[in-house]
């Protein structure tokens, strides 16, 4: 980020700060075999093991089926995929945070054998717009930076020295985990009431899971401007969605069929977002129009 004039002559050269982390997609789940071509064909045909019905399975039928599964809470086939990425830029206070999910798994940067030296500091944004804020965070983030080096000078190793390193400074981290732990880290640290910088980082590898499965993620929403993440189904009212969940079991009752064959719709995306609402939603209303569609184990 750019430094105020004011403070570029306070700032050593060896004292970098970042605004952006940088957030990469390093591997996902690729599947072996001519019946499944992507990491969303592969959740499905472990799935389709416990129904039995893995003739059924189609190059299009993914979609409709993983709807259905995510619809009706079923996550744990979800767990046969996963992916890792890499984190830079990101603070040592924003490590803290995304560790505590333990159903992921961590390489950290080791501030024992790393030297830090000539770390680079992130800098939060409500200090970054205030000239006089960001001249006291330049200030500490260039003493601490001088007074581990002079620890340093005095023959301490990096595991005494880093004591007097700030929450700011960067921390690199890769970080593994099956789809339905990130749905439920994205979830969760995507929400307003999180903080701005695991929110961010969150709503990046959202981006990037999304193009990968635009199904298994497609039910969230993420607003890149504030980083956060809104439900399908909220972005429904109860009328609408009773209304079109209503029309649709009037037409299989028309064709004879049974209620439940509603799933086998799934791969309209209206149809999905408002199912997910009445399913969701406590309402009278919606509670009824959820219960007419039958046993949807």
């Amino acid at each position: 980020m750019n430094v105020p004039k004011s403070l570029s002559e306070q700032v050593s050269s060896a004292t970098r700060l970042l605004a952006q982390p940088e957030v990469k997609l390093l591997g996902i789940t690729q599947p072996l075999g001519e019946d499944a071509t992507t990491v969303e064909q592969h959740i499905e045909r472990a799935a389709r093991l416990c129904y039995r019905t893995e003739g059924k399975m189609t190059a299009s039928s993914s979609i409709r089926f993983l709807r259905g599964i995510i619809l009706r809470g079923h996550e744990s086939v979800l767990e046969h995929a996963s992916a890792t990425f890499r984190v830079l830029g990101g603070s040592r206070a924003y490590t803290h945070e995304q560790v505590r999910h333990r159903l992921l798994s961590f390489s950290q940067q080791s501030q024992r054998y790393v030297s830090e030296e000539d770390f680079r500091a992130v800098v939060p944004p409500e200090i970054a717009k205030d000239p006089e804020a960001m001249e006291a965070f330049v200030e500490l983030v260039e003493h601490a930076r001088r007074a581990y080096a002079q620890l340093k000078g005095l023959r301490l190793r990096n595991q005494d020295a880093r004591f007097v390193l700030p929450n700011a400074v960067e921390s690199g981290i890769v970080i593994s985990g099956n789809f339905r732990e990130w749905r439920h880290v994205i979830r969760t640290r995507c929400s307003p009431s999180a903080q701005w910088e695991i929110r961010r980082i969150c709503g990046l590898m959202l981006r990037e899971l999304q193009r990968h499965a635009p199904t298994v993620f497609g039910d969230l929403i993420l607003d890149e401007k504030t980083w956060t993440v809104t439900h399908i189904s909220e972005t429904i009212g109860c009328k609408d969605a009773q209304q079109r969940v209503r029309k649709e079991l009037a037409e299989l009752e028309g064709r004879g069929e049974p209620p439940k064959r509603i799933l086998r719709r799934l791969d309209d995306g209206e149809l999905y977002r408002a199912l997910f609402h009445v399913r969701r939603c406590l309402s009278p209303g919606c509670r009824e129009t959820f219960a007419a569609c039958g046993d949807l184990k």
